[in-house]
């Protein structure tokens, strides 16, 4: 489970968002805070205007064309991003801009070494073969009618209780539990080039010196699959403007904020209800049957 507090690093030259964190951290020092995010925005003012470049790489995407076909066959993949117009290719981290304002980490993280450069094998297996934790801790609540009623506590903020596909066959437990998405994303959408989800794992890359990295490509259609939609995240006026965030700016010193606050965790609550309800043959099912 995860410690008392993290650490929160936030990109602040662009407008700010309501968070209470933030604003609980900055009480004792807001004048310290207000020329923090002027400066901030003044390195920002300096930065010259985004010129959209594709981020998809074609040359090395060829180059390895041979691995990342063999993971395109792969179910998870296909499940995952089934309706959605994707690829596999190898991007560029320093052309990609970022919808997400803030980066998580515990304060006391033990992470596994980063690949090498042009270590394709390591490459791949770290952006697309890395799999999310449904680690959870169990705990059965108190019921005053005695239903079932329990909670299940996690430190990944991602995981979700999901049907299964084998729902109704073979007996078949109808729930799962996932950890989120473990794929290494990034997305296209109005010609802009955006890091769609495994900012941690960005991080950690640019921080080792590597830009060049495989992904799922997926070229969006919409602010919903371009996955930018919750409130907390940039908003689009401030991803298409002149000098929107980019991937590269969470190692810019200027451009961030950081400071602790209080850890959280994922709690799913799950109760069931019995009763004895009358069926008749005109009786319609509402809901759809699984």
């Amino acid at each position: 489970m995860s410690s008392s507090k993290v650490d929160v690093h936030e990109l602040i030259a662009w407008e700010l968002d309501e968070y209470p964190y933030r604003n609980a951290a900055m009480r004792l020092r807001r004048e310290e805070f207000a020329k923090q995010v002027k400066r901030a925005q003044r390195r920002l003012a300096e930065r010259e205007h985004h010129a959209s470049c594709p981020a998809l790489l074609a040359e090395e995407s060829r180059s390895i064309h041979h691995l990342l076909a063999e993971c395109t066959q792969r179910p998870d993949l296909q499940a995952e991003y089934e309706g959605l117009d994707w690829t596999l290719g190898v991007v560029d981290l320093s052309r990609l801009l970022a919808f997400q304002r803030r980066l998580v980490f515990s304060t006391s993280r033990h992470t596994s070494p980063t690949p090498q450069e042009d270590d394709w094998s390591q490459l791949i297996s770290f952006t697309i073969g890395f799999q999310r934790s449904a680690e959870h801790h169990f705990v059965r609540n108190a019921s005053t009618r005695g239903d079932l009623d329990i909670s299940l506590h996690s430190s990944n903020p991602d995981l979700q209780v999901r049907l299964s596909p084998n729902t109704g066959k073979d007996g078949h437990l109808p729930l799962f539990l996932y950890g989120g998405s473990p794929f290494f994303e990034v997305a296209e959408f109005r010609g802009r080039w955006f890091l769609r989800d495994g900012y941690h794992r960005a991080y950690r890359l640019l921080q080792a010196g590597l830009h060049r990295v495989p992904a799922v490509v997926i070229y969006a259609r919409t602010v919903a699959e371009l996955g930018a939609s919750e409130p907390w995240f940039f908003s689009e006026e401030q991803l298409f403007s002149n000098r929107p965030p980019r991937v590269m700016d969470f190692l810019d010193e200027n451009l961030v904020l950081r400071y602790e606050r209080t850890a959280l965790r994922k709690v799913i609550r799950i109760r069931v209800e019995e009763s004895l309800e009358t069926f008749g043959e005109t009786d319609q099912v509402q809901g759809e049957e699984i």
